[in-house]
């Protein structure tokens, strides 16, 4: 038996990952990934809000065997504009596909609404994240200077054409 498997860790297949819109039910999981994976977590009760806009896309990534929340992916369109507001994975989670998959949602839903322009920005440090939007033909745009706030940080702002 392999390190992993003694401590219960097991490989998650794609297949058993199911994309879904967010409940309230999940907005527990989804803080405590927010709270993993950020400097600065947002409030417990922006995620409640984001459940009722009109103009928010909000999905998690659910594991179907266990029924855990994975990642979470919060996206707004207004009219032709997609703008990316967050996308997290669990970090015991990442580098197996969850990312792409919710990434791949964002892009079927903004084909499927006519999108012509996506645009996100990101920590100027978080190398991984910026190859991750890369991969799906982001291009840098602009810098927004001392935009993250703990520690003070550049925002990198990208856009994606996509008509």
């Amino acid at each position: 038996m392999t390190e992993k498997a003694e401590k219960g860790e097991r490989k998650i297949k794609k297949e058993n990952i199911y994309i879904r819109k967010a409940r309230a039910e999940d907005i527990d999981s989804i803080y405590s990934i927010k709270q993993e994976q950020f400097l600065n977590p947002w409030k417990k009760d922006f995620f409640s809000n984001e459940l009722s806009h009109d103009i928010s896309y909000f999905y998690v990534a659910e594991d179907r065997e266990t029924n855990k929340i994975l990642g979470y992916i919060i996206f707004w369109i207004i009219e032709e504009t997609l703008e990316l507001h967050d996308i997290a994975v669990r970090g015991e989670h990442k580098k197996k596909g969850i990312g792409f998959l919710m990434m791949n949602v964002l892009l079927k839903i903004a084909r499927a609404r006519k999108v012509e322009e996506l645009f996100l920005e990101v920590r100027k440090s978080n190398i991984e994240a910026i190859k991750f939007y890369e991969t799906f033909n982001f291009k840098q745009i602009g810098v927004r200077k001392n935009y993250y706030k703990n520690p003070i940080e550049d925002a990198l702002v990208f856009r994606l054409l996509y008509a």
